[in-house]
């Protein structure tokens, strides 16, 4: 009898060690990528705000006249991702 309660605690303290660690993971995930998961939510929420929207915008997110490209940053190229133009 007492083997099995023995049994049954360290099962749910090795189950307690498994939560503690995967959810040490995944903040950890979470802190190191939140910037590019921000910036993945925020440019998903923009395209679905202009999904009928026939403009284009620039980084700052001002309108950008149709067959113009924007300038960036020496060493970066303007690349269109959907409606908004990014310097990459």
């Amino acid at each position: 009898m007492r083997r099995q309660r023995a049994k049954q605690g360290q099962a749910l303290i090795e189950y307690a060690f498994l939560m503690v660690l995967l959810a040490t993971i995944s903040i950890a995930v979470i802190l190191l990528a939140g910037n590019q998961l921000k910036t993945a939510y925020n440019d998903i929420s923009f395209e679905f705000n202009h999904l009928t929207d026939s403009n284009s915008y620039a980084p700052d997110g001002s309108v950008v006249p149709s067959g113009t490209t924007i300038s960036c940053t020496p060493g970066t190229q303007p690349v269109l991702r959907g409606h908004k133009w990014k310097c990459h």
